[in-house]
């Protein structure tokens, strides 16, 4: 017969440690787990019986209980104030009197037939309570039928069945409060009871699916240790913004995965992190370092691109009329239109930046700067006279003081639209586009109206 070797268990068992170290994460984790499943649900069962019988004696002295002792609280204090309205109605002789004094009795007839209703309340105590009140209330009905003339001498005739009326009802709201205690009491004991045991067994049942669940940790991370202390070294490195740190995890598993996308964040968060300490506080577009960097890109990349200089004609003059706050609604204005226009005519990897006050750069490829250039213009100068008082805008024109300080008539904002090309220059530097479109657009400055000029030498034909 063929036994069975330490080295063969040995083998046997890193066989079988290969075999389920090379499953997936979640396949080990249901595998690992499956034994706490079974305790969570019998804890689960268990407390849910337990809450189950804790309900039903709440319901209990919520809809029992409860009741009677408020019922009888009540009872006491419509049965005094009933009982004070007819002594001042021998008084007073008032019909107001004899009225609430009905009032009262009516109410208490009425919380004894809820009390009627009420489970395990001795239904022999609310009987005698009904028919000690309306004992109670034909004594008074007597001495409501009494001539004036006689009340004056009714009291020390009724007073005595009067008051041994009114012990005897409250005798009985009493017994049936001291019921409701007790049992509020009895039930209060069994359900301390009931919790402490599902207290003992769920804490009987949780200690063993912890030994369980350590147990199952601990085959679960086997192997894993390694790749979360990589992952959490690659999170503090993010944190510190070093996003050039590449965490060691080469294998294909769900950490594997995890970790092709950290980098892939960090490398995104490198990028959005220049282009926010970059960004305009007004317009949150980017400024000028990161228009510098998406335009040295693509030209390195030696792509075909339409680098579009966008500047506000009489901006200056409008400032100095309506001051800074209403200037800058014109900047965030015209960013939200080139942002608008981009995305109506331009293409997915179009670029809109804020260079600084009111000039602003759009990068797209060649074939769409002509729609663009039209959407934006069409879209400003439809937009451009609501930033205007009605007086100026009617006249179509402001006055303000030109640099010497003489005072001169502006024209309403209109827009200017360099545009460079690489198509026939695809050597040509970031630094040459820049001097190129500032020329361009100086130029353009000086023709009136709304337009966008394109640099002939490179592009011979828009």
């Amino acid at each position: 017969m063929k036994t069975i070797g330490l080295p063969m268990l040995v083998d046997l068992k890193d066989r079988f440690l290969d075999r389920f170290f090379g499953l997936t994460i979640a396949t080990r984790m249901t595998l690992a787990y499956l034994p706490l499943a079974v305790i969570i649900v019998l804890i689960s069962i268990y407390t849910l019986s337990s809450l189950n019988e804790l309900g039903d004696i709440s319901r209990s002295i919520v809809t029992g209980d409860m009741v009677v002792i408020e019922a009888t609280e009540s009872l006491t204090q419509n049965l005094l104030a009933q009982e004070a309205y007819g002594r001042r109605y021998l008084i007073m002789k008032s019909d107001e009197m004899k009225e609430l004094f009905r009032t009262r009795s009516t109410e208490i007839d009425n919380t004894i037939r809820s009390l009627a209703s009420v489970k395990g309340l001795d239904f022999s105590l609310v009987e005698g309570l009904a028919t000690r009140h309306k004992a109670f209330n034909d004594i008074y009905n007597e001495v409501f039928r009494l001539p004036e003339a006689s009340l004056a001498t009714a009291g020390a005739l009724y007073d005595d069945r009067i008051r041994r009326g009114l012990d005897d009802q409250l005798a009985i709201i009493k017994a049936m409060a001291h019921e409701s205690r007790e049992s509020l009491a009895q039930k209060s004991r069994r359900t301390d009871a009931a919790s402490m045991r599902a207290f003992h067994v769920a804490a009987l049942l949780s200690a063993l699916g912890i030994c369980l669940g350590i147990g199952s940790a601990y085959i679960i991370t086997r192997g894993m240790s390694r790749s979360i202390a990589q992952l959490k070294l690659a999170t503090a490195k993010f944190s510190e913004r070093q996003f050039d740190f590449v965490p060691d995890l080469r294998q294909k598993d769900e950490f594997g995965m995890l970790a092709r996308a950290f980098i892939a964040m960090a490398q995104r968060l490198a990028r959005l992190e220049v282009m926010d300490l970059d960004a305009s506080p007004l317009t949150r577009l980017p400024g000028g370092v990161a228009i510098e960097n998406v335009l040295e890109t693509r030209l390195a990349q030696r792509q075909d691109i339409a680098f579009c200089l966008v500047d506000i004609d009489n901006f200056k003059a409008f400032n100095d009329r309506y001051g800074y706050a209403r200037g800058n609604e014109v900047i965030k204005a015209t960013g939200k239109i080139l942002e608008s226009s981009i995305a109506d005519h331009g293409t997915e990897d179009a670029f809109v930046g804020h260079i600084g006050g009111d000039d602003f750069a759009v990068i797209l490829h060649p074939d769409r700067y002509g729609q663009v250039c039209r959407a934006i213009i069409e879209a400003f100068d439809r937009k451009s006279p609501t930033f205007y008082d009605p007086e100026d805008r009617d006249r179509g024109y402001v006055i303000a003081k030109t640099r010497q300080g003489k005072p001169e008539q502006f024209p309403l904002m209109t827009l200017s639209i360099a545009v460079v090309t690489n198509l026939n220059q695809k050597d040509i530097s970031s630094v040459r586009i820049g001097e190129v479109a500032a020329e361009l657009k100086e130029y353009a400055k000086t023709v009136p109206g709304s337009l966008f000029l394109v640099d002939r030498r490179e592009q011979p034909s828009a």
